[in-house]
C-alpha cells in the first residue's frame, strides 16, 4: 500500500480538492464483491500491518482484547466515466483508505483490534445529486459489503466476544442500518458502545439509546461539529437528534471549555495538540470555536465535519478505556 499522509492537514486539503468541481457523469459498472476472508479485502486488520496500530497517545493500545469494527467515511472522488462505486480490486482505491485508519481508526485501538473493510463505498457524488434509484442502488451496494464483513468479523472474533462499533461519515449511515436491520438480540447485547460520527441519527427510531453519561453500555454516542456560527440544516426533529457532547459524553447542553480536551490529532510527526476546542451541544450539532494549529489557515470552512474525530480523538481515546472497564465490570457480575 502506498503511503499515509502525514499531516491531517494535508489530508483536509486533499479531500476537499477533490470534493471540488467533481462530475457527476458517473456510469454503473458491475464490480466484484470483496472477499473478507482475505485480508486483502481489510484496510485494518489484526493479521496485517496497518495505520490503526500505531499508538499517538499515551494512552495503552489494544488495552481490553475487545475487538473494533470501524467503518471508514467517504474517500472515493471519481472522475467522469468512472464507477458509482469504488473498485476495491484496484489497489489505488486500497490506498485511499489508508488515511480514515491511521487518522481515525486509531483513536479506538485503545479497546483491542481494528478491523476495517475495504468496501464498494458509493462515490461522494452520491450527496451532490438528487435520490434516485443509482443513487440508492450504489448504497445498498456499499451496505452489503459493510454486513458482508461484519459478518466475517464475527465469525473471526467468535460469537460470545464483546466488541465496538466506530465509524464516520458514510460509515455511519451504514453502520446505523447494521444496527438497525441486522443486529441480533444477543449482538446488541455484547455491544459495549458504538461510536456513529459525522451523521444526523434519528436516536428515537435506534434500537438502542443514545448513552446518557461517560460509562453508560450498549448504547451510541454521535455527534456533528460546527464553528459556532455556521447554519446548520437538519433533517429530524432537533428532539430526535442524537448528538452527545464528546468532552463531558453527556447530552447536557452546557459549553465544555477547550481545558477539557485532552488532545487534537493533527500530525503523526508531532505531539497531539491539548485544550484545542471545545464543544456545546445546540441546534442538534456540536458547536466550537475555530481550531488554531499550525496550517489551520487552510480550513476555510464553518462545518469541521473531516475533523469530527481528529479535533477530539483523546478525549474518545479515554471515554472508551471508561465504557470498556465499566462493561467488563458489569460483565462480570452476571
Amino acid at each position: 500500500m502506498g503511503k499515509t499522509c502525514k499531516t491531517f492537514v494535508l489530508f483536509l486539503l486533499i479531500a476537499s480538492l477533490a470534493s471540488c468541481g467533481l462530475s457527476k457523469d458517473l456510469e454503473v459498472k458491475t464490480i466484484q464483491a470483496p472477499d473478507y476472508t482475505s485480508t486483502k479485502a481489510w484496510a485494518a486488520h489484526p493479521e496485517i500491518k496497518d495505520g490503526s496500530d500505531s499508538s499517538y497517545s499515551s494512552v495503552t493500545p489494544n488495552a481490553f482484547q475487545i475487538p473494533v469494527f470501524f467503518v471508514s467515511p467517504t474517500v472515493y472522488f471519481p472522475k467522469k466515466g468512472m464507477s458509482w462505486n469504488a473498485d476495491v480490486g484496484s489497489e489505488e482505491v486500497a490506498e485511499l483508505f489508508e488515511s480514515p485508519i491511521a487518522y481515525q481508526a486509531s483513536a479506538f485501538q485503545v479497546a483491542g483490534p481494528v478491523y476495517s473493510p475495504i468496501y464498494r463505498q458509493s462515490a461522494y457524488q452520491v450527496y451532490q445529486v438528487p435520490k434516485s434509484i443509482v443513487t440508492a442502488t450504489s448504497y445498498q451496494i456499499a451496505y452489503e459489503d459493510v454486513k458482508s464483513a461484519f459478518v466475517q468479523f464475527r465469525k473471526e472474533i467468535g460469537p460470545t466476544t464483546p466488541f465496538v462499533l466506530a465509524s464516520h461519515s458514510q460509515g455511519t449511515d451504514h453502520l446505523v442500518r447494521l444496527i438497525k436491520e441486522h443486529l441480533s438480540k444477543e449482538e446488541l447485547n455484547q455491544l459495549v458502545v458504538a461510536y456513529l460520527v459525522g451523521m444526523e441519527i434519528d436516536h428515537c427510531e435506534m434500537p438502542i439509546s443514545l448513552c446518557e453519561s461517560p460509562d453508560q453500555n450498549q448504547c451510541f454516542v454521535s455527534w456533528r461539529t460546527y464553528h459556532h456560527s455556521a447554519t446548520v440544516y437538519n433533517k429530524f426533529e432537533e428532539e430526535c437528534i442524537g448528538v452527545v457532547n464528546p468532552l463531558s459524553w453527556t447530552t447536557e447542553k452546557v459549553a465544555v471549555t477547550p481545558e477539557d480536551n485532552l488532545g487534537a490529532f493533527i500530525d503523526t510527526d508531532k505531539d497531539l495538540f491539548p485544550n484545542l476546542v471545545g464543544a456545546q451541544i445546540k441546534d442538534g450539532v456540536v458547536r466550537t470555536d475555530r481550531p488554531e494549529f499550525p496550517g489551520s489557515w487552510l480550513l476555510r470552512t464553518k462545518n469541521y465535519h473531516r475533523g469530527d474525530i481528529n479535533l477530539y480523538y483523546s478525549s474518545i481515546q479515554e471515554n472508551l478505556r471508561i465504557r470498556c472497564l465499566s462493561f467488563l465490570r458489569e460483565d462480570s457480575r452476571r
